[in-house]
């Protein structure tokens, strides 16, 4: 199959997913089909914590149905990051802001991983207070491809 692209400049808004007619679920499938991207969620309101179960691969773990323990969470950060994830939620929940950061997360086998998060503030129409957001293995390849066929 030979693809041919138009190459003739247009006037054009920037896109988001509803203009280009893609779902939700197509975009998380795309962002997510090579990497291990998992989701996760705060309430903020109740201090309930949820994870995708990538989430849980990420850190190693089984997953489980219901909240997850945000203090064995954060204990499986090196013990000089802790203090960092601790600091960047209070301050995305003090400011209504976000952050991300790439730090140490310890594996099974006791190593360490780079992984990259980033969290989000939201108020859900009934009020609740949130945070969001994903978490990923993080390498710093400089050249990587990988072709789906």
């Amino acid at each position: 199959m030979h693809l041919q692209f138009d190459t003739n400049p247009r006037e054009h808004s920037p896109l988001d997913p509803d203009s280009m007619e893609l779902s939700s679920a197509e975009v998380l499938d795309a962002i997510s089909r090579f990497d291990a991207i998992g989701l996760w969620r705060a309430n903020l309101t109740t201090g309930l914590v949820y994870w995708s179960d990538v989430v849980y691969e990420i850190y190693g773990l089984e997953p489980q149905n219901g909240a997850v323990n945000v203090s064995a969470a954060i204990e499986a950060y090196h013990p000089d990051d802790r203090e960092v994830v601790s600091r960047c939620m209070e301050e995305t929940a003090n400011h209504k802001k976000g952050y991300r950061f790439v730090l140490r997360l310890k594996q099974p086998d006791g190593k360490y991983a780079w992984v990259k998060s980033v969290g989000l503030y939201r108020k859900l129409d009934d009020g609740t207070e949130e945070i969001f957001g994903y978490i990923e293995k993080f390498s710093a390849v400089a050249r990587s491809v990988t072709v789906l066929i």
